[in-house]
């Protein structure tokens, strides 16, 4: 960055200027199994961002070491010669995806817009310095309160 540019965010807890997208889904695999994933990476001063990190979020809390999971495969108990199984193919439901926006330094979450509807196109923080309301659409989780900058 030169030194004549400004940054287009400054946490006002922390002071940093960097932030963080989250994207958090479920993948439906086969009967009644679900998945959540996370992928995460930095959001830039041109509103673009790139996850640079993917996971599979655990519901152990106790973090004990995983097994592999053979759930994608249900027994057929229909009266077929030789044994058959069923292979259930994965569906990921989009309609439940999460975002977020977090400064990286204090995990701070900042409220943030859409360039276009339906959750496509850039993300606008609205503390972003060039943050223009009416040209923003609210992610669904602030649309009751979408403030004002």
């Amino acid at each position: 960055m030169d030194i004549t540019d400004t940054f287009k965010f400054t946490c006002k807890d922390c002071g940093s200027h960097s932030l963080i997208v989250t994207h958090v889904w479920t993948i439906l695999n086969g009967a009644g199994s679900n998945e959540r994933w996370q992928e995460w990476g930095p959001l830039k001063d041109n509103h673009h961002w790139q996850f640079k990190f993917k996971e599979l979020v655990e519901e152990n809390a106790d973090n004990e070491v995983q097994t592999g999971d053979f759930s994608d495969f249900e027994e057929d108990d229909s009266d077929s010669e030789p044994e058959e199984y069923e292979i259930h193919e994965s569906e990921t439901i989009r309609d439940e995806d999460e975002f977020y926006v977090n400064c990286e330094n204090c995990d701070r979450e900042i409220e943030f817009g859409w360039e276009q509807p339906d959750r496509r196109g850039l993300i606008m923080p609205v503390e972003f310095s060039d943050f223009i309301r009416s040209e923003s659409w609210p992610d669904p989780k602030y649309l009751d309160h979408w403030q004002h900058p």
